[in-house]
């Protein structure tokens, strides 16, 4: 039987303990961790919401031996949330709009989520335009940790990780798409977009997230989703890597193409790379 207590609007369900799978969890040995984020709709024409919450949260206990925190009407505070799979309303999309976050946890976790809650969105829910799936890599310490996160851009963009999907203006813009507008106007529509989201941002010198997935029905794509995944993270630890020959000609391609752009349409690049915190 599943227990919970409350704490002002949030319930805290206690963890599964007959889930007994141990890869999840991030080792003292481990140098990297990761976490993410599932952006959906409940579809209220088909399901009651509060009966939906009720139902993904069981099905949601069956996949993880991590605590439970659900809340439908505020973000849940508890300082140990991080370890905890939350669901809750996700401020960046409309009524009935949640969000489920992982805990802290391994690659193969987020493999392992990716596969089971996205089957779960599918049968109660739905996703489009607003909605996305959010990457967060990091290593495990903080200390001397400060990752080029601009050769992180570039060798994600140069893998067209950046451009998989379908932009979703105010939600989640590529920062590379100013080097390709053609014209100065276009350039400034990308960057003075009310509520745009770059999707790659350095959140920590340590830590980035990836806000590139989603868009409709990116939940039914779990194939591209792991992929791409897979692709970020072995990027990522690219960057802990000494720069190579291959990597300095990246750069000097680079330059040259921010070169031929005018001087306002570079101006813009940089202060959007300022923005995502990437330079």
């Amino acid at each position: 039987m599943m227990k919970y207590t409350t704490n002002g609007t949030t319930k805290r369900y206690e963890a599964n303990l007959s889930y007994n799978y141990k890869g999840h969890a991030v080792e003292e040995t481990d140098t990297y961790q990761y976490g993410c984020e599932f952006e959906f709709y409940i579809d209220t024409k088909v399901h009651d919401f509060n009966s939906s919450i009720d139902s993904i949260t069981k099905e949601i206990y069956a996949l993880t031996n991590a605590e439970i925190l659900v809340d439908t009407v505020n973000l849940p505070i508890e300082t140990d949330k991080n370890n905890c799979i939350q669901i809750k309303p996700d401020i960046s999309l409309e009524d009935n709009g949640i969000g489920i976050s992982v805990p802290i946890t391994t690659a193969s976790g987020i493999k392992h989520y990716i596969e089971t809650i996205c089957p779960i969105i599918n049968k109660y829910g739905y996703t489009n335009k607003e909605t996305g799936f959010h990457i967060h890599i990091s290593t495990t310490t903080r200390d001397g940790i400060n990752f080029n996160f601009y050769k992180f851009m570039l060798l994600c963009d140069r893998a067209g990780l950046l451009s998989s999907w379908e932009a979703r203006v105010g939600y989640s813009q590529n920062v590379m798409d100013i080097l390709s507008s053609n014209t100065k106007q276009a350039s400034r529509k990308i960057k003075t977009k009310k509520g745009t989201v770059w999707n790659v941002e350095k959140i920590e010198p340590n830590h980035v997230e990836v806000k590139s997935i989603g868009g409709d029905a990116y939940h039914q794509k779990i194939a591209t989703m792991l992929k791409e995944f897979s692709d970020y993270s072995r990027y990522f630890e690219e960057t802990l890597q000494q720069d190579t020959d291959e990597h300095k000609q990246m750069y000097i391609e680079h330059k040259k193409q921010v070169e031929k752009l005018s001087k306002v349409a570079s101006a813009e690049f940089a202060s959007a790379l300022s923005e995502a915190g990437i330079i």
